[in-house]
């Protein structure tokens, strides 16, 4: 038996402390102790508030002996009314005085505990919003913080599920709340019965005891059943926002139905464990008030022989001690109900720790050396990636460098590595092996942020922000005035269709830039990086979803800059980088061909394979042309 019970305190202790020692609650904690103030002055008020009601039951009790006795204060015979001071105030006045005195006592007590209640909900609800505007911040710098390596393991609709754990946090500060407040009243009405009578106290601590084994024996089965509507609610949030993004790609292949079927299937699967759980809840109070009334019953008809008063001092302390008992075991529900709510947000709590934990998570690097500038050259020496333990490296001993001033070309197959060599210089991702060095010094003793300052990015896949086209144009870049803004769109080629639409450049190109096609968010992606006139260039397929025309046009732009910028550009059309000083070939995350244009034309190897086939398509369009004029 003891044992048993000592295995029973040792897995309490230890549910106690993984909480405590949890992220979540460690960041709880932490704010909570910046902003003790309101957490004394709420408990402070509590606990005024709670003696204060247990005072008045007092107050109510010798009113009520005073007027069924019809004799003076002081000869009640009940210690408590023979305090020397309240006779000394109360004395001289006749029952009826007494009573009317006593319950206008009462009122005012009652009053006065109303306020400091009101007091302490005003001081938690400050405590918990700023609770949760600080687990906001924290959330969403965090999301922010993570490695791309790290951030891109998530989908898109759990991050955004995270970070609406902030709720979660203020409803718990809400039900501690109340858990405190309820505690607190059930031991002001403790304290009444067992002052009135210990005998018929027992009776309530045995309620109480059985109300509590009940909670025990559901609160598991709570916390159970608020996994597993998490869970099922996360996968519904998730396939919910994978959908609104994939708007396009639904609509283009007829998938309404079928995504509309999925979600309602995920839906419904959370209705049977909804179901269980409102069960278990509904339970409760039915048979918590069954166990009142009998316990009621039992006080009523046991009373007389409990007390061993006569009926006049009877009736007084009867009353007071049935009010009291039913007020604590109507905060003893409230306070187990309380305690299932806590356990119901049991799996909310547990997912917003698994975003705070630190563990197993990488993160950016903000410190670090400040860089000022490109003096000498970039060196790729002997770099190989791998994305996750047990892939196939992405690239494979990769060494090259880029000197200041330089355009260097990466040319290969898809799935060549070309995009991960320019993901490692970004910063995306941190080399497996070997080492990136910036004038000499690995590129992780810089600071990432001011080494991005530097870098002008364009790429195939391009992001455009739910913003109007000038604020796309000028994103990064503060301050910038609207001749610069239109300087760059005029050397990416975007002036013109800007100007053709409704608002021009203050038109709102609306979610991921949908209103705008494949060439014109290029475009903007072009201008972008001309108005920020990076040191450092970085162009993966900047110009595929440009026309040929537009596309010389662009490349005009960029030969102003050579010898002004360093470029690094990837390339499926060989025509846009025949100028580059050197061209890089890679075949399954290798290099296995290198040098300018003309030199791997020489070799006749992968390069001029791909230059042939090229030519050849270039010459059928060529034809195919003529033949329809």
């Amino acid at each position: 038996m003891l044992s048993k019970i000592w295995k029973r305190i040792k897995r309490v202790r230890q549910y106690f402390y993984d909480r405590i020692t949890s992220s979540v609650y460690q960041l709880i904690f932490a704010i909570a102790y910046e902003n003790r103030k309101y957490l004394v002055l709420a408990f402070t008020a509590n606990l005024l508030a709670s003696t204060l009601e247990a005072g008045t039951f007092g107050v109510i009790y010798i009113a009520l002996g005073v007027l069924v006795g019809d004799i003076a204060l002081g000869d009640i015979e009940n210690p408590i009314v023979a305090n020397r001071l309240v006779q000394s105030v109360l004395g001289q006045f006749n029952s009826n005085q007494t009573f009317v005195t006593l319950v206008l006592l009462a009122a005012i007590v009652q009053i006065i505990k109303s306020a400091l209640h009101y007091l302490a909900a005003i001081w938690t609800n400050e405590l918990s919003l700023n609770l949760r505007e600080r687990v906001s911040d924290r959330l969403f710098e965090t999301v922010m913080r993570l490695s791309f390596l790290c951030a891109s393991r998530y989908k898109i609709g759990d991050l955004v599920e995270y970070l609406g754990g902030a709720e979660t946090v203020q409803y718990q500060i809400r039900l501690w709340q109340d858990f405190i407040v309820n505690f607190l009243l059930f031991l002001a009405y403790l304290a009444v019965i067992l002052w009135i009578s210990p005998g018929l106290s027992l009776l309530a601590i045995i309620l109480c005891s059985t109300l509590l084994g009940l909670q025990r024996y559901l609160e598991p089965r709570f916390r159970q059943l608020s996994l597993v509507i998490t869970d099922i609610g996360v996968e519904v949030a998730k396939e919910i926002a994978q959908s609104i993004q994939g708007l396009r790609l639904i609509h283009t292949f007829g998938q309404q139905q079928t995504t509309i079927k999925k979600v309602r299937y995920l839906r419904r699967k959370i209705i049977p464990v909804k179901r269980k759980s409102t069960r278990l809840v509904a339970i409760h109070d039915p048979l918590g008030d069954t166990l009142t009334m009998i316990v009621v019953s039992g006080l009523l008809i046991g009373g007389l022989g409990i007390l061993g008063q006569s009926t006049r001092s009877l009736i007084p302390a009867l009353l007071t001690f049935i009010s009291a008992f039913n007020r604590m075991a109507v905060q003893t529900k409230r306070t187990i109900r309380v305690l299932n709510f806590l356990a119901n947000s049991f799996g909310d709590m547990s997912r917003l720790d698994e975003i705070l934990e630190t563990k197993d998570k990488q993160f950016v690097r903000f410190d670090g050396k400040n860089f000022t500038g490109l003096k000498k050259e970039i060196i790729f020496d002997c770099v190989s990636l791998q994305y996750q333990k047990g892939q196939d490296f992405a690239l494979k001993n990769i060494s090259f460098h880029i000197g200041k001033g330089k355009i260097v070309a990466l040319v290969g197959a898809s799935g060549a590595g070309k995009s991960s060599i320019a993901d490692l210089l970004i910063g995306l991702y941190e080399a497996t092996r070997g080492s990136i060095l910036i004038d000499g010094l690995n590129l992780r003793e810089y600071s990432l942020s001011s080494w991005r300052s530097h870098l002008g990015i364009v790429s195939q896949d391009t992001f455009i922000l739910n913003a109007t086209i000038g604020e796309n144009i000028s994103y990064s870049i503060e301050a910038v005035s609207k001749e610069r803004i239109i300087e760059a769109a005029t050397q990416a080629r975007a002036r013109d269709f800007i100007s053709n639409l409704p608002l021009g450049y203050d038109t709102v190109v609306g979610e991921r830039g949908y209103r705008l096609s494949g060439g014109e968010r290029q475009r903007i992606a072009l201008a972008r990086a001309i108005l920020k006139q990076p040191e450092i260039l970085i162009l993966d397929e900047a110009t595929s979803a440009l026309d040929s025309q537009s596309e010389r046009l662009v490349q005009d732009t960029f030969e102003k800059y050579k010898g002004d910028r360093t470029v690094l550009v990837i390339a499926h059309r060989l025509s846009t980088i025949v100028n580059a000083d050197e061209i890089i070939v890679l075949e399954k995350g290798t290099v296995v061909e290198r040098g300018n244009h003309q030199t791997l034309l020489a070799l006749k190897g992968l390069y001029a394979h791909y230059w042939q086939l090229q030519s050849q398509g270039s010459e059928l369009q060529t034809h195919q042309k003529s033949n329809e004029t």
